[in-house]
């Protein structure tokens, strides 16, 4: 197997490269729609202007039938628009109260759950205080044992060396009588 330097790059090798995603196209009918939706006001300026237009430049008898159904046909828009925007002002209504309902569902179960916690801290905080209570008394308990042994112990060995400094003593004179005579 051949050992490939990293750092100079690689002509001859079988490497393929992968298309590119392609940003997806909006249909007409969609940039049409998106631009009435962002600009109404303009769109409908620009009908009537388009409608002005177009009336001036047909005859009048033409132009008589056209108005009429273009204000048929501007009547039956207008209707359906009225529907629709009612429609959707029920639909964002309805998603609302459920918004309103679950978010309701949701903090109650939120402060059912904090109580919880509440309760199990304060459980578990009356615990660790009667363990360090019951820990300090142990402690205090085994302190005073320690305490009283050290001080027996103290004692014992304060004793014996008063009996020993006492012997000394007693030899010592012994050996101070021994030498004057």
């Amino acid at each position: 197997m051949t050992k490939i330097d990293p750092s100079t790059p690689l002509t001859n090798a079988n490497v393929v490269a992968l298309p590119a995603k392609l940003p997806e196209e909006q249909k007409p009918s969609d940039k049409v729609i998106a631009f009435v939706k962002k600009h109404p006001v303009l769109t409908v300026a620009g009908g009537i202007a388009v409608g002005v237009a177009v009336s001036a430049l047909l005859p009048r008898r033409v132009s008589r039938r056209i108005v009429s159904r273009s204000l048929d046909l501007a009547e039956a828009a207008g209707a359906a628009g009225m529907v629709l925007g009612r429609k959707a002002g029920d639909r964002a209504h309805d998603i609302g109260i459920d918004a309103r309902r679950q978010a309701s569902k949701f903090a109650t179960r939120a402060e059912k759950a904090s109580d919880l916690a509440v309760l199990n801290l304060e459980k578990y905080g009356l615990a660790a205080v009667a363990t360090a209570s019951a820990l300090g008394r142990a402690t205090a308990r085994k302190a005073s044992r320690l305490g009283d042994a050290a001080a027996d112990t103290a004692n014992r060995l304060g004793d014996a060396a008063a009996s020993r400094s006492t012997k000394v003593i007693h030899m010592a004179e012994d050996l101070k009588k021994r030498v004057r005579s």
